[in-house]
């Protein structure tokens, strides 16, 4: 077995694995600090990974798959939830854009990091996490972080969750009325399998619509999008 531990949104995870592919995959989170959680992997974990993946998809591979399930369903307990989105930082604030697989999220930010260069920092590429309590809510990066390997370890506390589709033309939207959000966002938080756990995440679901600004932009494959969400959302939500 490989033992290794991580900290992940100020939380230690102290790690048995099999193979060293995982450390490595963790390298930017290693950390030599006292554990708050032990987290061991079985040959059982690896198979069922297989057995539930989406038309034959994992994660990387079905080790570090079933981690970062066995992370997250962990981290529920602990008002944290993995958000499927790209999280950026801008001005010491976090931003999250999300949309269905495909649309271009990362390809969004990537214009806004081309047009903001050192003003901004990627969090998390892919699957960041977001601690809701009442008061406020923070995005954490973790070693899922796409295939681009786009993060940084580092945290910033959420602006607003913009939700993003193609348009011939570059648009966007303050969503005033939240109700409109509950099912998109629920399409892109990690639910559990177990049924407590998914009510837990469901019930953090209602904090993050309770404290954030949401928007709804159409975009162009274009930086003439970015300048935009730039001038537009971010530039206002930061002053």
């Amino acid at each position: 077995m490989v033992n290794f531990k991580i900290k992940i949104a100020n939380k230690v995870f102290d790690i048995d694995c099999f193979y060293e592919s995982t450390k490595n995959y963790c390298k930017d989170f290693l950390t030599d600090e006292k554990s708050d959680f032990d987290v061991t992997l079985s040959e059982d974990d690896l198979k069922s990974e297989i057995q539930n993946a989406t038309n034959n998809h994992l994660y990387v591979n079905e080790e570090i798959s079933a981690l970062y399930r066995k992370i997250a369903d962990i981290l529920v307990e602990e008002n944290i939830v993995v958000f499927h989105s790209s999280s950026i930082k801008v001005n010491d604030f976090a931003f999250i854009f999300t949309a269905r697989s495909g649309v271009g999220k990362s390809t969004h930010t990537n214009y806004l990091s081309e047009l903001l260069k050192d003003q901004l920092t990627y969090i998390n590429d892919d699957k960041p996490l977001l601690e809701v309590s009442d008061e406020k809510i923070i995005v954490y990066s973790n070693p899922w972080n796409g295939k681009e390997r786009r993060s940084t370890n580092t945290s910033a506390p959420l602006k607003a969750i913009i939700f993003l589709s193609r348009g011939e033309t570059n648009s966007y939207k303050k969503i005033e009325d939240k109700s409109e959000v509950y099912f998109k966002l629920l399409s892109q938080i990690y639910l559990p399998y177990e049924k407590s756990k998914r009510q837990k995440a469901m019930q953090i679901a209602d904090q993050i619509i309770k404290n954030v600004n949401f928007y709804e932009i159409f975009v162009t494959k274009d930086i003439s999008a970015a300048e935009m969400t730039y001038e537009r959302i971010i530039k206002n939500e930061t002053k």
